[in-house]
């Protein structure tokens, strides 16, 4: 899935996903990580883990739209 373009079909921004991305378990997750993250410069487990949680709120975002 490509993060950057689902947030465009959903017309939501990064900072949308970032502030879901808090509430989920990561509420000190800077914006230029998930950048990081987004964009693959960084394949840690916790990138991974954010990725999975990433895809999450895309789907619920789209399934409300649906």
């Amino acid at each position: 899935m490509n993060i950057k373009i689902k947030l465009l079909e959903l017309n939501k921004k990064q900072v949308d996903l970032l502030d879901e991305i808090r509430k989920r378990g990561y509420p000190k997750l800077d914006p230029t990580v998930l950048s990081k993250y987004i964009n693959g410069r960084d394949v840690t487990p916790q990138a991974k883990a954010v990725l999975a949680i990433c895809e999450d709120v895309l789907n619920e975002w789209e399934s409300k739209l649906a």
